[in-house]
């Protein structure tokens, strides 16, 4: 019988170290981000349900991967990543202590990636360990995912969204035996606009997904985001954020309502959120607003 495939939350069983950082209580689906402090250790990595990429952040120290009969070596170190495949069993070896950061992006994320961009499932794209590359892409993903685990903010499920499918397609484009096509999706249709448009105002109180929203016109969240910014002319992050701002203008002109009430009722976090975010686009503070209303 085949033995099931080891989840994130379980590599520490595998891999002893101290945790620096973690993801997985955040509703983050389909990726995890953690940070470990290692000492130095032969790792025996097992089958893993998902791809496992590794940033290094200390000292350099030079890495031997080996599985079956074949070996490689290379150095790593602040600047550095490496790729870890999916349900393959490993060994990875290391001299000095180190400290790193470690992205697990699932499966599902990029079969159904793969099949929008490439027309093929993942289980028909290679990809193969990496012990050391230099990509400035993935690393850029890392600090953004770092920030938002650390500081959060409006918006986090869209921005998690985003820099998921970003993570996987360029996976797919850099790492998989596979050309990635040149595409250009055609506009949405008017009733895709007003489809998209009413879910964004009827939901504007909670915590919209880029998911629910490209499952409203029936396309992936890549295409989705694509589409989306090429014709709305911004990102479906940043639409929803300035939704929410007219809504708060709306209701703040209507009367003298508590900015707690509208923060709530607008889907800000709370009413600093609504206060920081209404004076960077409107200019002023909602109270300045509401005493020229």
């Amino acid at each position: 019988m085949q033995k099931a495939l080891v989840t994130p939350d379980r590599i520490p069983e595998w891999i002893p170290g101290t945790i620096t950082m973690d993801s997985s209580g955040r509703d983050w689906n389909g990726i995890t981000m953690k940070g470990y402090h290692y000492d130095r250790q032969d790792a025996a990595i097992p089958a893993m349900r998902d791809y496992m990429i590794v940033a290094y952040d200390g000292n350099p120290t030079t890495m031997l991967r080996t599985s079956g009969g074949s070996r490689q070596s290379a150095p790593v170190g602040r600047g550095r990543i490496s790729l870890l495949t999916r349900a393959e069993q490993s060994t990875w070896c290391w001299a000095e202590p180190i400290k790193v950061r470690h992205i697990y992006i699932g499966h599902d994320c990029l079969e159904d990636t793969a099949q929008t961009v490439f027309g093929r499932s993942p289980q028909s794209v290679e990809i193969q360990d990496q012990v050391s590359a230099e990509d400035p892409v993935l690393l850029n993903c890392f600090q953004m995912l770092e920030n938002e685990l650390r500081n959060g903010g409006m918006g986090q499920r869209l921005m998690i969204d985003a820099l998921r499918n970003q993570i996987a397609v360029h996976m797919l484009r850099r790492y998989a035996r596979i050309r990635l096509a040149d595409e250009s999706g055609s506009a949405f249709s008017p009733t895709q606009r007003k489809r998209i448009i009413d879910l964004i105002e009827d939901q504007l109180s909670e915590n919209i997904s880029l998911d629910d929203l490209a499952a409203a016109v029936g396309l992936s969240p890549f295409h989705f985001s694509r589409q989306f910014k090429a014709d709305f002319g911004i990102a479906p992050y940043a639409f929803v954020i300035q939704k929410r701002v007219s809504k708060a203008q709306e209701m703040l002109r209507r009367g003298r309502l508590p900015l707690k009430s509208v923060a709530l009722d607008c889907g800000f976090s709370d009413q600093s959120h609504l206060c920081r975010t209404f004076r960077k686009i409107v200019g002023v503070t909602p109270a300045q607003y509401q005493n020229r209303a």
